[in-house]
């Protein structure tokens, strides 16, 4: 099992890099969408379930805490993700967008 998880972690560990470096970009990138932002979000929210399994997977088999430490460690990356993209989706909510003509006033 210990092998198992050594290439889940592995693997996990590499996936959770490259979105720490694309996912940020992505959320500056001055076109990205509401739309895109709210599917980045589902496709981060999986990862943190999937994260979630495993830990408790590992915790339940008494794996080593190496493994387990890894683990986490992984899972708070996909956490940090999610906050930054929750908070990118909430400047969609707040921010206020002139939609008017130029030089119109609706009164």
């Amino acid at each position: 099992m210990t092998h198992e998880w050594q290439d889940t972690l592995l693997g996990e560990g590499d996936l959770a890099r490259r979105a720490a470096a694309i996912v940020p970009r992505m959320l500056a990138h001055p076109a990205v969408t509401l739309d895109q932002i709210s599917r980045l979000r589902g496709h981060i929210d999986d990862c943190i379930d999937r994260l979630g399994t495993l830990l408790a997977e590992m915790e339940n088999a008494g794996a080593d805490q190496v493994f387990l430490g890894a683990a986490q460690t992984i899972h708070d990356a996909w956490q940090s993700l999610a906050h930054e993209a929750a908070e990118r989706s909430r400047l969609f909510e707040t921010d206020f967008v002139d939609v008017r003509p130029e030089g119109r006033t609706p009164f």
